[in-house]
């Protein structure tokens, strides 16, 4: 009995040796920038994520080059103006033989 005795009291003798466990340095502040990094992250929406100035500084750029090609050709094109025959009505009813009589009756 005496040797389970001294065996306890190693044990609880061996409490008063434990010292206080200590986190490294910066833990609490490190640990703190990342929960509020995954907060931020969890609060982007799709809306903030297109909205960002790379797709749209691109959709811009692509939006002023269709519109220069637009302009290039509205100025640059060979203008003919349509024949008067086929700008009037009349020639459009000569096209598709819309001047011909129909009998309803036969």
């Amino acid at each position: 009995m005496n040797k389970e005795h001294s065996h306890n009291n190693d044990f609880l003798n061996s409490f008063a040796q434990i010292q206080r466990a200590e986190a490294p340095a910066y833990f609490q502040t490190r640990l703190a920038a990342r929960m509020e990094k995954e907060l931020l992250a969890k609060k982007n929406t799709a809306w903030q994520q297109i909205l960002k100035p790379v797709p749209v500084l691109a959709l811009v750029g692509c939006l002023v080059i269709l519109n220069l090609f637009t302009l290039g050709d509205m100025f640059f094109m060979k203008k003919t103006p349509p024949r008067q025959e086929e700008a009037s009505v009349s020639g459009f009813m000569r096209e598709y033989s819309l001047n011909s009589s129909v009998d309803i009756n036969n």
